[in-house]
């Protein structure tokens, strides 16, 4: 009798272990550094489609750090982040997996994808040159921003900063270092005072008429014409325009909006198809929509703000090579004293 008590006690026990497996393996769990706020929407989306819900841990500045903490024992399925120095750390790091999936390689360029598939951008925000809408610029390329015409007139956030990094890693992946250096003192020698604020703050100066162009992500003025910072800032976004900007014979460097399977996840199949969803049309235009930034689908729709700002084709050049110069760059910012 006690060995059938046992018996039916261990059957119990197997059945609840898949029952409680059968139902972790209906909710996917997200690590994101993007507010909720902006993020819920597509996951609604995902979760009417699929019937997968997702738990979302937003994590503002500490992702790397909570994952290697966690180690084997993390239940995050999905990582989302912003900036390509943080998605290409998360590889680094060894935190994500390997992906293959013939359905994200249609739908993201390669360059917009990482080496084996370790992540993929889910939208892209082009960094560059912003303009009074009454200036006769209507195109200028990157290497344009040293010529001594603008001395003076340009204004731009710290150099240091992640976004500004990126660019200037950029160009050192298209011209070398001693072609960067170069054209780091000619940008400097252009600037109208010292590299202060953020994007917001560029805009608003062009605005007023303190610079006469400046260097700053297209979601910036997107979220300004979009009244998320006041009808002050509504109305020198609306004054000022972003100018089709590239490398010379290549396109516009652009930054991201990163995902990934992590290294340890728990459902890495329902991870996938989270993905994969997260690149269809309708996904991508909620995407888009929320974060005011480029869908990296061609036939996505874009939302009415971020389609009035211009179109701006991507630079072809591999994100991940672009992200391997980024410590060089910083090496060549402090050389010349940019910031300072």
């Amino acid at each position: 009798m006690r060995a059938i008590r046992t018996a039916i006690g261990l059957l119990a026990v197997l059945a609840a272990t898949a029952l409680v497996t059968t139902v972790r393996a209906d909710e996917l769990t997200l690590y994101s550094t993007r507010e909720a706020s902006l993020v819920e929407p597509v996951i609604a989306a995902f979760t009417a489609a699929s019937g997968t819900k997702v738990k979302t841990v937003f994590i503002e500045d500490s992702l790397v750090k909570r994952l290697t903490s966690e180690g084997d024992n993390s239940p995050a399925d999905v990582l989302l982040t912003i900036g390509l120095d943080k998605t290409t750390q998360l590889v680094t790091r060894g935190l994500t997996q390997a992906l293959a999936s013939p359905a994200l390689d249609q739908a993201v360029a390669a360059n917009l994808r990482g080496n084996d598939g370790q992540w993929i951008a889910l939208a892209v925000r082009p960094r560059v040159v912003f303009a009074r809408k009454d200036s006769a610029l209507v195109a200028i390329t990157y290497e344009g921003l040293a010529d001594p015409k603008w001395r003076g007139k340009l204004c731009m956030r710290p150099a240091a900063h992640r976004n500004n990094v990126a660019l200037i890693a950029a160009y050192l992946a298209h011209h070398g270092t001693d072609a960067t250096q170069t054209w780091l003192a000619g940008v400097k020698g252009n600037l109208a005072h010292k590299p202060a604020g953020k994007d917001n703050d560029v805009v608003r100066e062009i605005a007023e008429g303190r610079c006469d162009i400046g260097i700053g992500n297209t979601v910036a003025l997107a979220q300004l014409r979009d009244s998320r910072e006041g009808n002050d800032w509504r109305a020198w976004a609306d004054a000022v325009k972003a100018v089709p900007t590239a490398f010379t014979g290549n396109g516009s460097h652009v930054n991201l909006t990163g995902a990934a399977i992590a290294r340890h996840a728990p459902h890495p199949a329902a991870a996938r198809a989270f993905l994969e969803f997260l690149v269809t049309p309708r996904a991508q235009t909620i995407f888009a929509t929320a974060e005011l930034e480029y869908p990296v689908l061609a036939t996505a729709k874009r939302p009415p703000i971020v389609e009035g700002i211009g179109s701006f084709p991507a630079d072809a050049l591999p994100v991940d090579e672009i992200a391997a110069h980024q410590a060089a760059a910083i090496a060549l910012i402090r050389k010349a004293g940019f910031d300072e």
